[in-house]
């Protein structure tokens, strides 16, 4: 009986890792193409173009992971409580790939948009852990 339940935590915990992948794959395209176009029209310099970006994946990237990513986590009256906790794991993020960003215009001659895209492409593991063992940590709803 435990090894059947140490199987089915495995495979919802990899379920669950797949899914934050495919959701976390869709923010980021959402983050690089919202920023990429911003940047390529000239609306906005790098960073505000960036800016601009992350909040619009922010709402892509939430609203999967709890939705679909860690539903099997969600608890009723923790909607507000996961939601801060996932605002502070995701301006964490987000200054980290700012920071990365700025490092990257002012240290390299290389073009603005491939250091975007390289900022973007940093921290989805590093928010994936966060994301699972913080914000979404509450005990598994019963099935």
């Amino acid at each position: 009986m435990a090894s059947e339940a140490r199987y089915h935590r495995l495979k919802t915990e990899t379920a669950s890792a797949g899914k934050f992948a495919i959701v976390g794959i869709l923010a980021t395209l959402t983050h690089a193409a919202v920023a990429g176009g911003l940047l390529q029209s000239g609306a906005l310099p790098p960073l505000a173009s960036n800016l601009c970006g992350y909040l619009v994946a922010f709402w892509v990237s939430f609203s999967g992971h709890y939705y679909w990513s860690f539903s099997h986590l969600r608890r009723d009256g923790t909607a507000l409580r996961t939601i801060l906790k996932f605002l502070i794991v995701s301006i964490s993020g987000f200054l980290l790939n700012s920071t990365i960003l700025t490092l990257w215009l002012m240290l390299t001659p290389w073009p603005e948009m491939a250091g975007l895209m390289f900022s973007i492409a940093i921290v989805p593991a590093l928010t994936f852990l966060a994301a699972r063992l913080w914000v979404f940590s509450h005990p598994p709803a019963e099935t």
